[in-house]
């Protein structure tokens, strides 16, 4: 095949990071490809696409810092922010949900080794800022800790798609790989970074060749721990040319492995709908087509409740000073 481009901007990698030589040493042993009729593309009925919810989130880190108390070992510490939203899509209109139990921020203090971490309580003027202290188990260098920010993250992202997917009338969407606890009956997890093709070479051929709106047909994901069991398809978002590679566009989607075949072809039918009307443009959106053009503008809103990235590393920095610190290891931090 010719050279290719992939549409994602280098700054954030690449889309698909995943070779097809490896998908038969990637998991495929664990793959059940027979649930759902013969392996061929599948174009659902045209009937009107159903409501959506779409949760995802953002994490900042603002500063890192080194704890040293005199010790031979230094504590690598990390100040981070983290916030999650949803945004829900209904015919032609996409709303951001503000609701104070939707759209959450939440600020950390993590720390690699030591003794123990406080909270830190920074207030300079009139803001204050509280990060809450955790120690990421096994965190040993500055990269756990960013790990452990995104772990934070990710949880706090499935909590909230677990309380909005309790409405069975609307489909519920989430970022990454479903790793929900207790998911509603109907969510879906929306995977727009290829690590695992999980299927074997002969079958990711019917990848390329999907049209705009077509999905594979179901196949079943089993860890080789049993747990963790997944329904899951492919989906051609978009078509965005020859120069770009044929895989451009194409986004694994997955839910709950407990749901008939019929119920989880339901699901994949309804995102075959909905979700290629979000798809982005790569002159709007630097990881288009799969962040999706509802999600990036939930993603900024988060970025700007955040706050500006060098005010607050400018207030860490100066209440961090010692007549001004605040150490309140036993104070009561919002979560």
């Amino acid at each position: 095949m010719p050279l290719r481009l992939v549409p994602w901007s280098p700054e954030y990698g690449s889309g698909i990071e995943a070779d097809i030589d490896a998908a038969a040493a990637d998991g495929a042993s664990l793959v059940d490809a027979t649930v759902e009729a013969s392996w061929r593309a599948v174009r659902p009925d045209s009937t009107p696409p159903p409501p959506v919810q779409i949760v995802d989130g953002v994490r900042r880190v603002e500063a890192h810092a080194i704890d040293d108390r005199g010790g031979a070992t230094l504590a690598f510490g990390l100040f981070g922010s983290y916030a999650v939203g949803a945004v829900r899509c209904e015919g032609s209109t996409a709303r951001i949900l503000d609701a104070d139990r939707v759209l959450r921020i939440r600020r950390r203090y993590l720390q690699a080794g030591g003794e123990g971490a406080d909270n830190r309580i920074l207030s300079v003027g009139g803001a204050t800022l509280h990060f809450r202290a955790e120690l990421p188990p096994g965190a040993q260098a500055p990269a756990d800790l960013v790990a452990a920010l995104n772990r934070l993250m990710l949880d706090e992202e499935a909590r909230l798609a677990e309380e909005l997917s309790g409405d069975a009338s609307v489909l519920t969407i989430v970022d990454g790989p479903l790793r929900l606890r207790a998911p509603g009956p109907r969510v879906v997890g929306y995977v727009k970074r290829t690590h695992r093709w999980y299927l074997g070479a002969d079958r990711l051929t019917l990848l390329g060749d999907l049209g705009v709106g077509e999905r594979t047909p179901l196949f079943r994901i089993a860890e080789e721990d049993g747990r963790n069991d997944r329904l899951a398809w492919y989906l051609r978002l978009a078509d965005l040319g020859t120069q770009y590679h044929h895989l451009s566009g194409v986004v694994r989607l997955e839910t709950p492995g407990a749901l008939s075949t019929d119920e989880a072809a339901a699901l994949a039918d309804q995102t075959a709908l909905v979700l290629p009307r979000l798809a982005s443009s790569p002159i709007r959106d630097p990881r288009a087509p799969q962040n999706l053009t509802p999600v990036g503008a939930l993603e900024q809103l988060l970025t700007r409740r955040l706050g500006d990235r060098l005010w607050i590393r400018r207030r860490i920095a100066a209440a961090l000073e010692p007549a001004t610190t605040t150490l309140a290891s036993d104070t009561e931090v919002p979560p």
